[in-house]
């Protein structure tokens, strides 16, 4: 008898992903700012020195949602990556899953559409990888952090997302925050891709929504947090079984200038 193992892999539907475009988006209202406004974010200079460039910053406060929920929600992306932006996230699959191979060797595997009609961006699929801290680039940071990056086919180091957050009265706030490596000597796959489409696609009659651009994208994202997160953490966080149910903790704290390292290990899970 074979032995089959629990891969967590969200639900999928039969209709290929990227012919899934005509589903429209949710109609969301962008969140507010924290209150005071965090101080915009400076990359430390040695990754100035190495190339490195911000490319965008976020910040919105989460009323409702407390950080120890951002912590689960990023171990167990499965349960919710569709909840997160309806219509636009259209796969999400574990390429490591954090229970099996533990947090920061964990990745998976994303497409998203920024329009209705539109088509994905990523293609058939874009791996995103957990980062250690020793990529973190910014001078400051919250309390609870994850670093998540793309490389190209060579190994370098293409782009990264930076999420950030901690706890504000009434719920968290929040950071998003961009970096790209100016000196990567050429673009992944999937971004090779989209700029061959993008040359020889007729002029774009699919209809953009508020939200289809990427920085409407980031703010649709976080105007999801409040509205799925906390119902569907109460649901999950008595669940007893560790293997389906994955315990992360992503705080952090200072060790040194531009050093900063995670309270927790977050290894795989071990029953």
């Amino acid at each position: 008898m074979t032995e089959i193992s629990y891969i967590p892999n969200a639900g999928q539907t039969y209709v290929p992903f990227e012919k899934n475009v005509n589903v429209p988006f949710l109609p969301f209202k962008p969140l507010s700012r924290p209150d005071p406004v965090i101080p915009e974010l400076k990359l430390r200079q040695e990754c100035v020195e190495k190339g490195f460039a911000v490319s965008s910053q976020f910040q919105h406060f989460l009323p409702g949602v407390a950080p120890e929920m951002i912590d689960w929600v990023w171990a167990n992306m499965e349960k919710g990556y569709y909840l997160w932006a309806p219509g636009s996230h259209k796969r999400f699959n574990w390429v490591r899953s954090p229970g099996e191979v533990g947090f920061l060797k964990s990745a998976h595997m994303i497409s998203e559409t920024l329009a209705v009609g539109m088509s994905p961006f990523g293609g058939g699929g874009i791996q995103i990888n957990r980062l250690d801290l020793s990529w973190f680039p910014f001078t400051t940071a919250l309390e609870h952090v994850i670093v998540e990056g793309i490389f190209n086919k060579k190994g370098e180091f293409f782009d990264s997302t930076v999420h950030m957050w901690q706890a504000a009265p009434g719920g968290s706030n929040h950071i998003t925050a961009g970096f790209a490596n100016t000196r990567c000597s050429e673009p992944p796959a999937f971004v090779k891709l989209m700029m061959a489409a993008a040359k020889t696609a007729p002029p774009s009659s699919a209809k953009q929504p508020e939200g289809g651009s990427m920085p409407g994208h980031a703010e649709y994202e976080a105007s999801r947090w409040p509205v799925f997160l906390p119902t569907l953490y109460e649901l999950w966080k008595d669940h007893p079984d560790p293997s389906q149910n994955v315990r992360c903790d992503l705080r952090v704290r200072k060790v040194g200038e531009g050093k900063w390292e995670y309270l927790a290990e977050n290894g795989p899970v071990n029953i």
